[in-house]
């Protein structure tokens, strides 16, 4: 009898044990919108705990170096990849530091010209090497990575106009590097999808050169106003708070007026024709999300073709998660496909092809 009660008061005490774990896992991962991926949502949450961050106070170099960290916290080990060289290129008496990834084989290669994120006042081109590795290797492209100025040091508009004089000498040196001047691409994550945008406007504006397409990884493109869904919803869970990018965001552009600018704020931009066709990626779970889905809106509306697709119960930053989440992989394959087809010329399949494509992606 003893024996039997024994058992029921084990079963009693596991059952307890299992739905105990079960809710705290359910608030871990669930957000006042949806809910994290359980792997990733439960080792952030972990990490967070044991390791709270507060930039409130730091000087701009402890900030630089912790979200430096942050980023590449949850990478991989890069690949094995032979060719890459790093370069300074002379512009106007300023020195842009470029990373250069070739592949092997071939001649007059299509060109990918890839920003960094980290908030336009962190980031390098350590923090994106593994991205730009894969994508060389899978689009068989260049894969030419930028060190723009940073903030506050440099605020804008000088990374901006690193960028776009990086194009313009990219273009104009495309043979030097065995690359392809007709086929150019740009893309970046994060702030560096802000300034993928902002530089395919200017570029337009300005009158090229011709630029095969964008592609646009959890994109800012409103930095003026905070005032998304996504930021009322999401803004203090997981990576980003809105006090913290209202912090960056003073620091890359202390006028308030400047951020209206479209090379600031592309969303905020009057004319949306003749842009480069686009891949927007967003997480569903990122305060970012709806500015960036909203971009997409404004380009198909212009007239521009452009592909959206959100992926379910990821957050800011999961392209290079590729620890803890399998997500941040698909994306690239998905980019990857994406700028082949658009720098093959083949005309594009279903998917593609239309011009108001939203898809949204499970996170498993």
């Amino acid at each position: 009898m003893k024996k039997k009660k024994s058992i029921w008061v084990f079963a009693v005490i596991v059952l307890a044990f299992i739905i105990g774990a079960f809710l705290l896992i359910k608030n871990l991962t669930t957000t006042s919108y949806g809910k994290v991926n359980m792997k990733v949502g439960v080792i952030l949450k972990a990490h967070k705990y044991f390791n709270p961050n507060t930039i409130k106070g730091k000087p701009i170099n402890e900030i630089r170096e912790t979200l430096n960290k942050d980023s590449i916290m949850w990478s991989a080990k890069p690949i094995p990849f032979s060719n890459i060289k790093n370069v300074n290129i002379d512009i106007s008496s300023t020195k842009i530091p470029v990373r250069i990834y070739t592949p092997e084989g071939g001649s007059k290669l299509p060109i990918i010209i890839y920003l960094h994120g980290g908030f336009w006042i962190a980031g390098n081109l350590d923090a994106s090497d593994n991205v730009c590795r894969k994508l060389s290797k899978n689009t068989k492209a260049i894969v030419v990575s930028v060190d723009y100025r940073l903030a506050p040091e440099n605020p804008f508009p000088a990374g901006i106009n690193d960028v776009y004089n990086l194009i313009q000498w990219t273009y104009k040196n495309a043979e030097s590097i065995n690359g392809d001047a007709k086929h150019i691409a740009v893309a970046g994550d994060s702030s560096g999808g802000n300034l993928a945008a902002a530089v395919s406007q200017m570029i337009r504006d300005k009158g090229g050169p011709h630029v095969t397409c964008q592609v646009l990884i959890y994109p800012s493109t409103n930095i003026s106003e905070l005032n998304s869904k996504s930021w009322s919803q999401l803004s203090n869970d997981f990576n980003i708070s809105r006090e913290d990018m209202e912090k960056y965001i003073s620091l890359y552009i202390p006028k308030k007026e400047d951020r209206k600018s479209p090379y600031a704020s592309p969303l905020l931009a009057k004319d949306f024709r003749g842009l480069p066709h686009a891949l927007i990626i967003t997480a569903e779970i990122d305060p970012l999300r709806d500015e960036g889905e909203a971009y997409a809106e404004k380009l198909k509306k212009a007239g521009d073709e452009v592909v959206v697709t959100r992926y379910k119960g990821c957050i800011h930053g999961f392209l290079t998660m590729d620890k803890i989440s399998r997500e941040g992989e698909k994306a690239l394959n998905e980019i990857s496909l994406y700028l082949q087809k658009s720098f093959r010329k083949i005309s594009l399949d279903f998917n593609y092809r239309f011009r108001n494509v939203f898809k949204i992606k499970e996170c498993n």
